[in-house]
């Protein structure tokens, strides 16, 4: 059994696609470009906001990324849970940890002021240990140093430590951070991204990731 879970957050613990994708549409229309269909965006999201509107617009210029970047932030601002949804179960698993003495913790590469009201909107009666976003301080995973510094605040050994995510960018970052990954099949990439990034273990439910987490 873990003592230590660290999640991602989009794809992992909420469902966030359809906000995400409004958000980004919007700001792409502002400035008359293509837009895409919500679907499309499972492969834009997950390194950080810069790199996701670098994506979608397809746009090399500072200006127009940082003019894309401000009509996002507004927009998801106001709008970033009118759909956001958490996946089934989720809730109970996360009381679950807790009644067993799990310290649970969140490290996202979204916008770090979002992540602490997406969570204690879905999930109020759950306490995290710690809940961040992509800080400015520290570089979007995979690089692994805001996984130390989270693993540091929390107190977390790497022996007993898991970090659980959705993406190949979750599996690097594992790697990168020398602990143990479990994918989610449920997320916005699949079981065969997850796969081809290296993962040995994929939770195709939320109870199965339960057990994986617990040791059943």
């Amino acid at each position: 059994m873990y003592k230590y879970v660290i999640f991602d957050l989009d794809g992992t613990l909420a469902d966030t696609l359809e906000d995400l994708a409004n958000a980004m549409n919007y700001a792409l229309r502002v400035e008359e470009l293509d837009t895409h269909p919500t679907d499309a965006y499972r492969n834009m999201v997950g390194s950080g906001l810069i790199n996701f509107i670098k994506k979608a617009s397809k746009q090399d210029s500072s200006d127009i990324i940082l003019s894309v970047k401000k009509h996002f932030e507004e927009y998801y601002g106001e709008h970033f849970k009118d759909t956001t949804c958490e996946y089934d179960g989720a809730g109970k698993m996360l009381e679950h940890l807790k009644e067993r003495g799990i310290a649970t913790a969140v490290l996202s590469n979204k916008p770090d002021a979002f992540v602490c009201d997406i969570l204690s909107s879905l999930y109020p009666d759950i306490v995290f240990e710690a809940a961040w976003g992509k800080k400015e301080e520290f570089p979007v995973k995979p690089d692994p140093e805001s996984l130390f510094a989270i693993m540091k605040e929390i107190g977390a050994e790497k022996k007993s430590t898991v970090y659980v995510g959705d993406s190949n960018i979750d599996v690097f970052t594992a790697k990168n951070g020398g602990i143990d990954f479990i994918g989610c099949s449920w997320g916005f990439r699949g079981e065969q991204e997850l796969r081809e990034a290296g993962a040995e273990l994929v939770a195709h439910s939320i109870s199965e990731l339960e057990k994986l987490i617990i040791g059943e």
